[in-house]
């Protein structure tokens, strides 16, 4: 799960502010819509950019859940910062409470501490050593220059087609994709299908994934692009004493037991283990 959760970050986090004007639902080549989507991402993600904006916030509702994944991740919202080169930042409901992760350069801190440990012990989490260095925010398997080949990674359903649907009152271009062969393959993910709505402007608007055993739709909101954040959004609340603190080594662990544990109580089972 944790893989198609930062997938979806990488997805959603993408819009072309200076397109925003536009009011139809884009109609472009659907590899060049994907590209248009993502390149804002890519300032804010990766090294080699030159986009004046290097920080992103967004909101994620998970809007529907089937299969394998608990029905109570349904109607989760999760509040996501991120900022060129050492900074993001999650909130997510977890455990009857909005649980923090965040990291601010080398040091990593979540709140509530007590929780976040508990959640580290249920899903037995050790450090990652080859993290302890990170050079952006989070680890993104590619670089800026194979960035742009990013489309050519997918399958589209009906390319000649530009499928419009109403989404919340938008004109939105829907894409229907999948993996190419080759690398549906080498992942073992031969039956991976996803759906993403764009509004104007190559604004994404919700994205869906499905698989045989389970299936997830994430509704995104609130998505804005800026050259910094205010340097308190990298700090504990004012006051907080239940805090975890950390490096970066604990990154993925802990943003994957957050994202693998949405609106679950303590006596929920069973927890899933950390791969």
């Amino acid at each position: 799960m944790q893989r198609h959760i930062a997938s979806l970050l990488v997805a959603a986090a993408l819009a072309s502010p200076a397109a925003r004007a536009e009011t139809a639902a884009p109609r472009d080549n659907p590899y060049d819509l994907i590209g248009k989507v993502f390149q804002p991402l890519w300032g804010v993600l990766l090294v080699g950019t030159k986009s004046p904006n290097r920080a992103a916030t967004l909101e994620i509702a998970l809007s529907e859940v089937s299969g394998r994944l608990p029905a109570d991740m349904k109607g989760a919202t999760l509040s996501a910062a991120v900022q060129f080169p050492d900074k993001v930042r999650l909130e997510a409901p977890v455990l009857g409470e909005q649980i923090t992760v965040c990291r601010n350069g080398d040091e990593v801190w979540a709140t509530p501490g007590k929780k976040v440990e508990f959640l580290l012990s249920q899903f037995h989490v050790k450090p990652k050593a080859n993290q302890q260095k990170l050079a952006t925010p989070i680890f993104v398997p590619v670089s800026a220059q194979q960035a742009i080949f990013l489309p050519a990674l997918f399958t589209i359903a009906n390319p000649d087609v530009a499928e419009v649907e109403s989404l919340n009152g938008e004109d939105c271009r829907v894409l229907t994709v999948g993996l190419m062969p080759d690398l549906a393959k080498a992942t073992k993910a031969e039956d991976f299908q996803g759906r993403m709505w764009v509004a104007p402007g190559y604004l994404p608007r919700r994205i869906e994934v499905a698989r045989k055993d389970f299936s997830a739709a994430f509704d995104i909101r609130n998505l804005t692009y800026a050259p910094a954040l205010p340097p308190a959004t990298w700090q504990p609340p004012a006051g907080a004493t239940d805090v975890y603190r950390t490096d970066t080594a604990m990154l993925e662990g802990l943003l994957y037991v957050v994202m693998n544990s949405l609106k679950a109580g303590e006596s929920d089972s069973p927890w899933l283990k950390a791969k």
